[in-house]
């Protein structure tokens, strides 16, 4: 804003053009407002696991089992978890995807963690041969949530505005339903 005298009288007066020029100056100064993004999901879905599930934990045969449920499809295949040493989950990789599973471990610990293995904490990449893939056991089929349920799922993902999450979730609590 160039530099304009000030008015010579002392009355306070409203000056509307000062008004404008003020507004557009401290419009293309001011800062931006921060935003720290949606809540991230494994906080929202966390009671939707139950209490006894998220403390036991996982076995690596477990894992194993359901590996590619857990991780998708693509990682699946260039992956599989071998054993679980105290916090550190070893997992067998094809050589020529151990960068990218390095880059995404974060992504990954994530993953296994909300599945249940709650204790792992780190990844351990060995570049071996991949085993034939494990297949999971039939599993039982998805039951609708009761009333009840329903409704608790209701108050805990009032805060979720995006209708295809909502429903992604709405799904997982209806297949983490039957796990007892």
């Amino acid at each position: 804003m160039p530099d304009q005298p000030l008015p010579d009288h002392d009355d306070h007066s409203f000056d509307p053009n000062l008004e404008v020029a003020a507004a557009a100056w401290l419009s293309q100064r001011r800062g931006k407002p921060v935003w720290a993004g949606p809540p991230p999901v494994a906080r929202l879905i966390a009671n939707l696991v139950p209490q006894d599930q998220r403390k036991a934990g996982m076995t690596a045969r477990e894992l194993q089992t359901r590996w590619a449920e857990i991780v998708g499809d693509k990682i699946a295949t260039i992956c599989q978890p071998d054993q679980i040493k105290g916090e550190t989950l070893v997992l067998k990789v094809v050589a020529a995807a151990a960068p990218l599973l390095s880059m995404r471990s974060t992504e990954i610990i994530g993953l296994v963690r909300l599945a249940g293995a709650s204790k792992i904490k780190k990844l351990s990449l060995v570049r071996a041969p991949l085993k034939q893939a494990v297949k999971a056991p039939a599993t039982a089929t998805k039951r609708k949530l009761n009333a009840t349920e329903q409704r608790k799922l209701d108050e805990q993902l009032e805060q979720v505005t995006q209708p295809s999450l909502k429903a992604a979730l709405t799904r997982l609590a209806e297949a983490t339903a039957t796990i007892d």
